[in-house]
């Protein structure tokens, strides 16, 4: 494998830390080039990356771009320079982190849990333009999106502005059930294969109510209908995220970027792997992913067509939200998800237009200050 230019989006954000710190440790850079706004904090990111890289002896150039993507042009000059054959978007107007308690307080409260296509405009907001000036100057670049890549990467296909691919969510689902089965029938991890196709809404909903496929083997023996299945994605998703009640989890950026550094190594691998990942070019939610030297396509187990998978994971986006993608990639949010931006957050939003998306992101930010102002106070 020849060592790539890696670009890192959002280099300083709760996820692009840990992208950052993740791949100065791996000798498969000639060059990691960290882009973020905020040059004071680029430079404490790219000293600690440094010389995280020389302990564990790895020689690679760190260098920072300060650039804000909302200007696609000059966004676009820095690409050209830079020639990135990797970048992995970790960006996003703002994080949720912070509010994850105020927003379980209100939810209890109402007695109501969201879906988070409410959300999108926060990662659509830089995600547009960032894929805009990719276009106008690196198109042949691979693109790993972590900013809500089961519709978000579905919406800019639209456009034909779609990242490669997706990270975490599915991903991290099923690394949860692998370790939540292991521990429970005292085997390996390494020792079960999964098959799943998901949308990131079975993290906010019960099994009961979002659509999903699954198979399970152990030692290559299907095993699926011996189990809990239901028990398994509650405590994998609880293990692996945020987004429940009863997580343990406060913050779960580490897996979220280990998932991204592992789909961005099996893209640029020589070799042959399956793993789980969202948005393939452009696809709507989660699948069983076959890698092979730069190259991926769904790999769907016998059990279940292309057209059932498609349903499920359109089923699922419009469980999180989403009642349609229109073809300009404007989104229209469902009822329930309306109830919950009026109800829950004073908002009157009906749709998301890829033009109006930061105008919207900003409203929000405001809203969920609002929520956490009156919910912990």
């Amino acid at each position: 494998m020849d060592r790539s230019t890696i670009l890192i989006v959002g280099s300083t954000g709760n996820v692009g830390k840990y992208v950052t710190l993740f791949f100065s440790r791996l000798e498969v850079a000639k060059t990691i080039y960290l882009l973020s706004s905020n040059l004071q904090k680029i430079s404490t990111l790219l000293h600690n990356a440094r010389i995280v890289s020389l302990m564990h002896g790895v020689d690679v150039e760190i260098e920072a771009v300060e650039c804000n993507i909302l200007n696609i042009e000059m966004t676009a000059e820095h690409l050209k320079k830079i020639n990135p054959n990797l970048i992995i978007n970790c960006s996003a107007l703002f994080s949720l982190y912070p509010y994850f308690p105020a927003l379980k307080k209100r939810q209890k409260r109402m007695n109501f849990t969201p879906g988070f296509s409410h959300t999108l405009p926060k990662d659509i907001a830089l995600l547009w333009p960032l894929m805009r000036a990719v276009k106008d100057s690196c198109p042949d670049a691979l693109v790993v999106n972590l900013s809500a890549p089961d519709t978000g990467n579905a919406i800019l296909h639209k456009v034909g502005l779609s990242p490669t691919i997706g990270a975490g969510t599915i991903d991290s689902t099923v690394q949860g059930i692998r370790l939540s089965l292991a521990k429970k029938i005292k085997i390996k991890p390494n020792q079960i294969d999964i098959r799943m196709v998901c949308h990131h809404a079975l993290r906010r909903f019960s099994p009961d109510e979002v659509p999903f496929f699954i198979k399970i083997f152990h030692n290559q023996r299907d095993i699926t209908k011996e189990l809990n299945i239901k028990e398994m994605i509650l405590e994998a998703v609880d293990v692996s995220g945020v987004e429940t009640m009863s997580t343990p989890v406060s913050n779960n950026a580490p897996i979220t970027a280990a998932s991204a550094v592992e789909i961005a190594l099996a893209l640029i691998s020589n070799g042959v792997l399956i793993r789980h990942a969202a948005g393939l070019y452009g696809e709507i939610g989660g699948y069983p992913i076959r890698f092979n030297s730069g190259k991926a396509e769904l790999a769907l187990p016998e059990d279940i067509t292309y057209e059932e998978a498609v349903r499920i994971n359109e089923g699922g986006m419009r469980m999180d939200g989403v009642e349609k993608i229109d073809l300009d990639g404007s989104i229209t949010f469902t009822e329930r998800e309306r109830f919950w931006i009026r109800e829950g957050l004073g908002l009157k939003w009906e749709k998301m237009r890829l033009e109006e998306a930061f105008h919207m992101a900003e409203e929000l930010q405001m809203a969920y200050q609002r929520l956490k102002k009156e919910e912990m106070s």
